[in-house]
């Protein structure tokens, strides 16, 4: 993953080269390879380039086209290179940079090429004749990319520190959402955590030019083309073919490939994919598990997999060429390991717990000479979605037949309840007062916990906001569906994770394919036969242990959460302390309570809601925020900044 910038000063003074060279220093981190700058008195492309693709040795940027009509900047894998080749008619396409490939599809096509790319990429590029700007963003968000825009000034980083570098962008945080956050809300993801950085959200482009700013979506898996085939099972194939095309493009590393291995129908498929197409190379495929500590007690609830070690071992078991290693988390520093990553994100962790997990996974990795690890967290959205709308659907559609027989099998699999079955199919249809009557209190009641400021959290709104989110009712597919695509955004993630592990993260289950495949699709090939994730479980049986295949259970990440906290109890202790030095910490965070909770931990019922969600989403929640803002704020003492965070600003438009 390489890392780009760009800095636009309108008036020249001081020179926009002389801009960018903060913005490279403070993203160092990101990118492995040489760093390379061009610019003149106004405008100025810089950035650091990597080398995890064995085609990485021949990129030379910033890349110009050959009559210097265009300049590029690039953090690019391309995953259609063989389409685009031919597309294109280039010459020795296996002695050309990802980058070129995308200069070239540029030059025939302009911004159009958006549409026939696929892959990860943020790229800049620059027209001198008409003095514009372009950038965009990949389909499903791969690779970050942010902005600034400010009085005569406009410039792009890969992340937010090489912004944060500028002396003009302030560190004042956009309020709406840390409350969102804090909250666990669905953020608006075109907002950052700083009002005057905002991301470049997944499928948008930039236009910049001295008299105007776009910002425009250019993609949405929503508006792919309708997908209809006469049987299930051609469903069921069609996926399987897409699916192993984005894994087998996933795999091209100049170093060893691993994977992440749950209990889970995602990461398993990938791990199976990728292992069939490696086993075909003769390679060998890694693959990790985290599990609990021996000291845990191995209690959860009975729909939980407490430690997904066994179920992850039999999908290994199958393919020859899997090594599989289970890595715990004992012994590794939480607070120390939830403030590198914020650092690198600069953004807040929200489950130091999980990260801590995700550390020891990766190190491992990276000391066993893997450059690239596989997940398949997307899948959430593509191959293994589950809806609740599919009940309204067929209501509304008089599928009553199908709607009983459909309840019936997800109840006998535990999968849903008369009472949710009847709420979802009666969804869109009833006022917010009727859904709350239909939902238990304590299903309220473990919602409404995040350790947010009382004031705060009124002046917000965020109880019925928070109610809204977790209880989206509809009775259309498309719109939930829709809907699920806004839930993460996850290239700040990937791009901190190189910084700080020296691993990259691919997922194939983000793939735009799979994306626009599982978009198109009839609704009820999610259900089909009865079972939730119906498509995925379809296609991928005979490659994953059936007992994998048709559990129902799902893989409790950080399930020995209460021993890590336990034993950090005396630094997060320490740290809550100086959360009394932040007048932010003390205006968002809720920290009378929060020192509460931690000076009344249990001793037990740590697998109940009533506990978990307090002691562990909670309150770690609050805690990863609490050392994010002050991490900012000049008045914590160990921020960069020295000028006061201008909470009440609105986030810039």
């Amino acid at each position: 993953m390489s890392m780009i910038s760009v800095c636009w000063n309108g008036n020249g003074v001081p020179p926009a080269r002389l801009l960018q060279q903060p913005m490279l220093s403070a993203q160092s981190a990101f990118g492995s390879g040489d760093s390379f700058i061009w610019g003149d008195g106004q405008i100025s492309l810089g950035g650091r380039l990597s080398g995890g693709l064995p085609e990485d040795r021949f990129d030379r940027q910033p890349l110009w086209s050959a009559d210097r009509a265009f300049c590029l900047v690039a953090d690019v894998r391309i995953d259609n290179r063989a389409d685009l080749a031919r597309g294109l008619n280039l010459i020795h396409p296996e002695e050309l940079a990802d980058s070129a490939f995308l200069m070239a599809a540029w030059e025939r096509w302009g911004p159009t090429c958006l549409d026939h790319i696929v892959g990860g990429f943020a790229f800049a590029v620059w027209t001198p004749a008409r003095q514009e700007l372009f950038a965009a963003r990949d389909h499903a968000g791969e690779r970050p990319l942010f902005y600034h825009r400010g009085k005569g000034l406009f410039a792009l980083a890969s992340m937010p520190k090489g912004l944060l570098a500028l002396d003009s962008v302030s560190e004042a945080f956009d309020q709406a959402r840390l409350v969102d956050c804090l909250g666990s809300v669905v953020p608006d993801r075109t907002n950052g955590f700083f009002v005057g950085i905002k991301p470049v959200a997944p499928g948008h482009f930039l236009r910049v030019t001295p008299d105007g700013f776009e910002c425009r979506q250019y993609w949405h898996p929503s508006e792919a083309r309708s997908t209809r085939y006469k049987r299930d099972e051609d469903y069921a194939e069609a996926l399987l073919e897409i699916f192993d095309r984005a894994t087998e493009a996933r795999l091209r590393s100049t170093k060893a490939v691993g994977s992440f291995l749950s209990a889970g129908l995602d990461s398993s498929s990938v791990t199976a994919s990728a292992a069939r197409l490696l086993g075909a190379q003769g390679k060998i495929l890694s693959a990790f598990t985290a599990v609990p500590r021996a000291e845990f007690n191995n209690v959860s609830h009975p729909w939980l997999i407490a430690s997904e070690g066994a179920a992850a071992t039999e999908v290994a078991q199958l393919y020859p060429n899997i090594e599989h290693e289970l890595v715990n988390t004992a012994g590794r520093d939480l607070l120390g390991t939830m403030k590198t990553w914020t650092d690198a994100m600069s953004e807040p962790v929200f489950n130091m717990v999980n990260y801590l997990w995700l550390t020891a996974i990766l190190d491992r990795a990276q000391q066993q000479g893997v450059g690239v690890m596989l997940e398949g967290v997307s899948g959430n959205i593509t191959t293994s979605w589950e809806t609740e709308a599919i009940f309204g659907y067929f209501f509304r559609h008089l599928r009553w037949g199908k709607l009983v027989k459909t309840t019936l099998s997800l109840r006998d699999h535990g999968y849903t309840s008369f009472r949710a079955a009847a709420r979802n199919s009666l969804g869109g249809l009833l006022p917010v007062w009727a859904r709350r009557k239909l939902i238990a209190d304590n299903n309220l009641r473990n919602i409404y916990s995040p350790l947010i400021n009382p004031d705060l959290a009124r002046a917000y709104g965020l109880e019925a906001r928070i109610f809204e989110n977790r209880f989206f009712s509809t009775a259309d597919p498309v719109a939930e569906h829709s809907r699920s695509f806004g839930f993460g955004d996850f290239g700040p993630g990937n791009a901190a994770t190189e910084a700080v592990t020296g691993v990259e993260v691919r997922d194939p289950t983000a793939d735009k394919r799979i994306y626009d495949f599982c978009f198109s699709i009839p609704p009820e090939q999610y259900v089909a036969g009865g079972h939730s994730r119906s498509l995925v479980r379809r296609a991928m049986k005979g490659r994953l242990p059936e007992s994998v295949l048709m559990s129902y259970k799902v893989g409790l990440q950080g399930a020995d959460w209460y021993l890590t906290l336990g034993e950090a109890l005396p630094a997060l202790r320490d740290e809550v302390a100086r959360f009394e030095q932040s007048a932010m910490v003390r205006q968002t965070i809720d920290v009378p309570r929060l020192r509460g909770l931690l000076a009344s931990w249990p001793d037990s019922g740590y697998e109940k809601d009533e506990v978990s969600y307090v002691w562990h989403y909670a309150l770690t929640r609050a805690i990863g925020m609490g050392y994010f803002l002050r991490s900012h704020d000049p008045e914590s003492g160990i921020a960069g900044s020295t000028e006061p965070h201008a909470v009440d600003l609105p986030a810039v438009s």
